[in-house]
């Protein structure tokens, strides 16, 4: 609003025409009202909304930006998907969004550019949906990205045709993160070497985040350049290459730690068997601080001190070492474990030492007994491959529901990832008995839960779906749980289609 219309404002709306000109005036005249506050209210409201649906540039700026450019693959205003996509952005949930967008790219187009705004807003409320994004956006997405702070994140800059060194010197943090990663999986010695003539130049959270790509195929030739991270000014840092140097049995650090653990983990050798203990710290070693072990207790921590220093150690050694030291497999040592007066700090550091690949000590805290990582297990399970995983669970939903692990079911599912076929069709094909019995009338949490398990049945499932059954008794929370699931489900089934 300029200073006349502020003017006009506080000396009476009454007292004079309104100062507006130029198409604004023309607009005003078009509408006349006998109240001159109504006529001023109207030209303030319209100037709001050219406010929103405009962009502004800097009255300093050198130059305009330049014009947006052609974008051949944007879907039309007519395709069949596109009002689908409108929906899914204006509603959600975030597993379709992004189920979307991908969709979207898998047919070699870029989202409509009417949808741009609403779907870039969405990335930047949710810093999950962006990977996703980035496939659909398109030329005309990352150049009205440019032009919004809040967007910028999904700006353009060096993009992904571009030379990878221009993208490692003048792309965005993601940019160069993706890069990395890539290099890392082919070429791993120049990844690193990219790496360490960039370290210097970097904030904490970059080298942290870079830092860790040197996980994927890790071997001794990074130890120079890990090594001398142990003394980085960021404890993120530290505790990053504290953590991969541990797997590497011939560092150093790695022969450090486990001696420490070796100490503390001993066997009584009896005639018939051999019986091992386990026991914390009695003090703290001088030599702790140069492995990144803390001997200073946070002040709430639930562990006690002892414990505490016990847990530092047991999260930076590689479970095989465990397997190798004992020569117990992780099944035994996971039920060994649970005798031990040690046992939370026990499991907290292998909770936080568990890889990917650990797929043994996985199964064996998924089945330990007596619950001992019952409040982990959707963690646990959702490292495992979906076919692993779903061997865990029952095929009956209404099982599920009962046990309390059709939450299971839907955490463990990562973004951008479904059910299995035949688990998925298990699930729809029993579905139509739960909508109908007590546990879906009482229970709102269930109801939560199936509106996120229709965002990640197989497409399988989708195609052999059938309308869920409504009770004349249905509660408006009933009637808006099953209105949400069939609306996804027609979504989904609509972008599974052929377009």
């Amino acid at each position: 609003m300029t200073q006349a219309w502020f003017k006009h404002a506080l000396v009476g709306v009454g007292n004079g025409a309104p100062p507006f000109d130029g198409a604004l005036a023309t607009l005003v005249e078009r509408a006349p009202h006998d109240d001159a506050a109504v006529t001023f209210a109207r030209g303030v409201g319209a100037y709001a909304a050219c406010r929103r649906a405009a962009v502004e540039f800097d009255a300093t700026a050198a130059a305009p930006p330049p014009p947006a450019p052609d974008d051949a693959r944007a879907l039309p205003h007519d395709h069949p998907w596109t009002r689908a996509l409108a929906d899914a952005f204006d509603n959600g949930p975030e597993r379709l969004q992004d189920e979307a967008c991908r969709r979207v790219a898998q047919i070699g187009a870029v989202l409509p550019h009417a949808l741009l705004p609403p779907a870039l807003t969405a990335g930047q409320r949710n810093a999950a949906l962006r990977d996703a994004l980035a496939l659909a956006l398109g030329a005309r997405g990352a150049w009205l990205a440019a032009l919004n702070p809040d967007w910028r994140y999904a700006a353009g800059g060096a993009g992904d045709g571009d030379d990878p060194d221009r993208v490692w010197q003048e792309g965005s943090f993601a940019q160069r993160l993706a890069l990395l990663r890539a290099i890392r999986a082919s070429e791993p010695a120049r990844a690193r070497e990219m790496l360490r003539a960039q370290l210097p130049e970097l904030p904490a959270k970059e080298r942290h985040e870079l830092v860790a790509v040197l996980g994927d195929r890790l071997d001794a030739d990074d130890a120079s350049i890990l090594e001398p991270l142990l003394k980085d000014r960021a404890r993120d840092v530290r505790q990053t290459a504290a953590s991969l140097l541990a797997l590497l049995p011939e560092s150093a650090h790695a022969q450090r730690l486990a001696a420490w653990l070796a100490s503390l983990v001993t066997a009584k050798r009896g005639l018939m068997s051999t019986t091992w203990r386990v026991d914390a710290p009695a003090d703290a070693d001088p030599g702790w601080a140069a492995a990144t072990i803390e001997a200073t207790r946070p002040q709430h921590d639930a562990l006690g001190e002892r414990a505490w220093w016990l847990y530092q150690l047991v999260r930076l050694v590689p479970l095989s070492w465990w397997t190798r030291h004992t020569g117990m497999s992780a099944a035994e040592l996971v039920a060994w474990s649970g005798k031990s007066d040690w046992k939370g700090a026990l499991h907290r550091g292998w909770l936080e030492r568990l890889r990917d690949d650990d797929a043994d000590w996985i199964d064996a805290m998924l089945d330990a007994k007596h619950g001992l990582f019952k409040h982990q297990r959707a963690a646990l399970l959702a490292r495992l491959p979906a076919g692993e995983r779903e061997r865990h669970w029952a095929t009956a939903i209404g099982e599920l529901a009962k046990t309390g692990t059709l939450a299971d079911v839907v955490v463990s599912c990562a973004l951008g990832a479904t059910l299995s076929s035949a688990f998925s069709r298990a699930l729809v094909a029993d579905l139509p008995e739960l909508i109908g019995s007590d546990a879906f009338r009482n229970d709102w949490g269930l109801r939560g839960q199936l509106v996120e398990l229709a965002a990640i049945l197989h497409p399988d499932a989708l195609r052999v779906w059938r309308a869920l059954p409504r009770h004349a008794e249905e509660t408006p929370s009933m009637d808006t749980c099953l209105h949400s699931i069939e609306r996804i489900v027609a979504l989904r089934r609509l972008f599974h289609s052929v377009p």
